[in-house]
């Protein structure tokens, strides 16, 4: 049997219910010496072959048991584990920061509400759980910077994967915030579980495919837009903070790594340009802080299914970041949404439908996201058009000129 159907043969009796340690034993028997590299390249085969993402999630947790500080290509690491600002020495020291939040924070009180159930004590544990929520700003780098890359280096299957378990973390602390007592201990008791299981993941699998994957200016790029989306539990780490971030850049523009120039020469950008169009002109400059001006946040996907152009308001519904330009509409998305995505664009290409809305209650917030199917004029499909935009203001205004 070769190593992609020994794989296959693995998640398969996982998914009967097989005892883990006997399934942990036959993998590192048969995968304990291979590079992540080449897991990651079998679980990709495994994935375009039909195979769901959840089911390959469910090998992910004993994948990094196994292969936790073994991994052959880890050697690679020690030189990013020195390099103060990198957004791979921030990230992992993130990890660092996470690990000590949850021994000397998080569990402790934890462990207080186990012993009595205490309501004063659910309250302080309830905070911790809202603290411990702001991994989804780690998380998020990690889908929205680092996968990228990985993408366009045809590195597909671990970015799946971790998505999808990074899911069910957001998930299981969702929940947790509704519960009490036993049922507030055992979604817990999963959540730390799968955090620290990733951890693990990130260390020592994803960590060595992004130092071969992501080339030197790309990581420019990445730590450009990272701020945008936040840091979490790096708070006191040497090396590790926003600063550090940017000193780290300014050092890279010295070394003549930042290639940025040369990037936006390939983008052919015409400033100071007029732009004509049947129904008027306007400067290149003018049209983008007019696009950044508008209310909705506007995103294109073209006829290829690759995210062409989204606008830079002031204040984003959705974060987004640069690196999403030229990647696939489906992998900015969950695992759990693709079928969703895939839909969409089928009934769009197909004429089945031309626009789509929804609605999402965010806390306070209600969002109107609308999907436009854009044709030219012999109704050929060349792209999606997205307009998301927050509305409970305009809801209120609503509501008071219906009840004067």
């Amino acid at each position: 049997m070769n190593q992609k159907n020994q794989l296959k043969d693995l998640i398969k009796r996982l998914h009967l219910g097989e005892d883990q340690v006997e399934i942990k034993k036959d993998f590192k028997k048969n995968f304990g010496h291979v590079s992540s590299s080449e897991i990651a390249k079998l679980e990709a085969e495994l994935i375009s072959e039909g195979l769901e993402v959840e089911e390959v999630q469910r090998l992910c947790n004993i994948h990094a048991d196994v292969f936790q500080g073994s991994i052959s290509d880890l050697h690679s690491l020690d030189q990013v584990d020195q390099e103060k600002g990198h957004p791979l020495h921030i990230f992992r020291k993130e990890n660092v920061g996470l690990v000590e939040y949850l021994r000397n924070s998080f569990e402790p009180l934890f462990e207080k509400y186990k012993e009595d159930f205490s309501e004063e004590v659910k309250i302080d544990l309830l905070a911790e759980v809202h603290e411990l929520s702001k991994i989804d700003r780690h998380y998020s780098r990690k889908e929205n910077l680092f996968f990228p890359f990985l993408e366009k280096a045809g590195v597909n299957g671990p970015p799946q994967v971790m998505w999808g378990k990074d899911d069910e973390v957001r998930a299981l602390l969702k929940e947790a915030k509704k519960l009490d007592k036993e049922a507030l201990v055992e979604k817990i008791d999963l959540a730390l579980e799968e955090i620290k299981s990733m951890i693990t993941k990130e260390n020592d699998i994803l960590s060595p495919l992004l130092l071969k994957n992501i080339r030197a200016f790309e990581w420019i790029t990445i730590a450009r837009a990272s701020a945008t989306i936040g840091y979490a539990f790096n708070g006191g780490i040497e090396g590790a903070s926003p600063s550090d971030a940017m000193n780290w850049i300014e050092k890279q523009k010295g070394a003549g790594i930042d290639k940025s120039e040369e990037l936006l020469e390939e983008i052919k950008v015409m400033e100071g340009e007029t732009i004509y169009f049947p129904s008027g002109a306007i400067n290149y400059k003018d049209l983008v802080t007019m696009l950044n001006s508008y209310p909705q946040d506007i995103t294109f996907i073209d006829r290829e299914d690759k995210v062409a152009y989204f606008s830079e308001g002031k204040d984003p519904v959705f974060a987004r970041t640069r690196t999403i330009i030229g990647r696939d509409v489906r992998n900015c998305h969950p695992p759990k949404a693709i079928p969703i995505v895939e839909q969409l664009l089928k009934d769009f290409k197909s004429g089945a439908k031309d626009e789509e809305i929804r609605v999402i209650a965010k806390g306070n917030k209600v969002l109107l996201v609308r999907y436009f199917a854009v044709r030219d004029e012999e109704k050929n499909y060349i792209g999606t058009l997205e307009t998301t935009e927050e509305i409970s203001k305009i809801l209120d205004i609503v509501n008071e000129v219906k009840n004067s």
